[in-house]
């Protein structure tokens, strides 16, 4: 059943999702689905910050990217609150230390960060533009309020969907070394060949905040931080990461460390044989699902790179005319069955028309770049979410099944009680009269996947307590 009329923004969605999981103790890195927003790729850079104090810019940064005017100006400063247990919900902190957080806000607000139009400071020229920003701005907490303040110029480099990346606060929240978010925070915005620049090692030892001298040695801190850190973004991320130096023995003031990785791939573009960037262009551009990319798969032997790349090309060109006006992926699979090709002359015209394009349209191509970035990012993260999601369904069918009619009847009220599984059993056009016990996994699947979650979040903390 689809939704008529409504319009939930991603404030409004966080804020549901917080209601419910703060009333079950469930930590935002638990999440069944994404919290996040678009961050500019500048904000990258920040190193010299513990764990906690980066979920502090993380947790203002959401706040202010999801509630900003789409009018800035420049001058300006903009003053956004949130109630202080949701904005500790959002950075993943549980602790009851008021005067430890106010630390943690206290350390982000003295982090800066250089910006620049230049790929370097090198390359800087008199053209280029340079600054230094304090990231947090004015901040401060008042009956039990956070209240941040930035300038809208601060607020237009932080948003920008220009060299921006999807920052997800389920995923980054599940970090606990500092160093691997650090890394993971160079990680998300790369693209390519799935290897990152090489970074001084008197730069990385800043990454993780403060590092005794006794493990700046690099055999030290290769073992205290490094490692573990390594591990734990390949555990947690949605990325599988190794590292490698520029030389076997080489002296640190000449050191240099660079990072390989592989996005952890959906089934689709490895059931169809794809590089990522050609899953991108088919799931984003050209509405792909699993049965496009099954029809793919069985058809490869036929329909190579060259050729889907031919048709793609070709399926472009004839909606830039016009002359598609149904279904741009029903046409794409036309053009792979009948090897449709541009003509040297469809080429001439076509490039006649770019040369022609104005600004406004080329600004329109990059937009759809970023977005298509950005969605992949967020795809990968939740088949990840999807993949546990499944495994606790599983468990909480289980062991729903396996209990007593009284402890049955009381997890079936604590889920109809809650406001988001009304929601749900009204949109799959039911009734909570209608819903019992014993129909409950069968009525509907969408409410049975989402009872069973809520019983798996139950029996974790039955489990807990009986432990304890």
């Amino acid at each position: 059943m689809e939704n008529k009329n409504i319009s939930v923004t991603p404030h409004q969605l966080a804020l549901d999702i917080y209601d419910d999981m703060s009333a079950q103790g469930t930590a935002i890195s638990g999440a069944t689905r994404d919290i996040g927003f678009l961050r500019n790729n500048i904000f990258t850079r920040v190193g010299g910050l513990g764990i906690a104090a980066r979920r502090v810019l993380d947790a203002a940064y959401f706040i202010v990217a999801t509630k900003a005017p789409e009018e800035l100006s420049d001058d300006r400063v903009y003053t956004f609150t949130a109630e202080i247990n949701y904005f500790k919900w959002l950075m993943r902190y549980d602790s009851r230390n008021h005067s430890h957080l106010i630390s943690l806000m206290r350390a982000a607000a003295k982090a800066r960060v250089e910006i620049m139009t230049a790929p370097s400071i090198e390359e800087l020229t008199e053209k280029d533009s340079w600054g230094t920003i304090g990231l947090l701005g004015d901040c401060y907490i008042e009956r039990n309020v956070v209240c941040i303040l930035l300038s809208g110029r601060l607020i237009k480099y932080l948003i920008s969907p220009y060299k921006a990346h999807w920052l997800s606060l389920r995923a980054s929240t599940a970090f606990s070394l500092s160093l691997a978010r650090a890394i993971y925070d160079r990680l998300i915005p790369c693209e390519g060949p799935g290897v990152t620049e090489w970074f001084a090692y008197e730069d990385v030892l800043e990454w993780p905040g403060k590092v005794g001298e006794s493990r700046k040695e690099i055999k030290e801190f290769k073992k205290r931080f490094l490692q573990p850190a390594i591990e734990q973004l390949n555990e947690v991320s949605d990325f599988d990461v190794s590292w490698e130096a520029n030389a076997e023995r080489i002296a640190p003031e000449k050191l240099k460390l660079r990072f390989r990785f592989t996005k952890k791939q959906g089934a689709d573009a490895a059931r169809a044989g794809i590089q990522d960037s050609m899953y991108l262009v088919l799931h984003h551009e050209f509405a792909f699902d699993s049965p496009d990319f099954e029809r793919l798969a069985k058809n490869r032997a036929v329909w190579t790179d060259a050729r889907l790349e031919q048709a793609i090309e070709y399926t472009r060109f004839q909606l830039d005319r016009g002359a598609i006006t149904v279904s741009p992926k029903g046409y794409l699979f036309k053009a792979l069955e009948g090897s449709y090709r541009i003509g040297e002359a469809d080429r001439k015209m076509a490039a006649l028309k770019l040369a022609h394009a104005n600004e406004n349209k080329k600004d329109a191509l990059a937009r759809e770049v970023v977005t298509a970035n950005v969605n992949a990012h967020r795809q990968a993260q939740e088949n990840v979410a999807k993949a546990k999601m499944e495994d606790e369904i599983r468990a909480g069918r289980d062991y729903f099944g396996c209990s007593d009619a009284q402890t049955q009847s009381d997890l079936f009220n604590s889920f109809v009680g809650q406001r988001i599984p009304q929601r749900l059993i009204e949109k799959q056009e039911l009734t909570r009269e209608l819903l019992t016990t014993t129909n409950i996994l069968t009525a509907n699947r969408v409410v049975a996947d989402a009872f069973c979650s809520h019983v798996f979040v139950k029996m974790k903390k039955a489990l807990s307590a009986r432990q304890g």
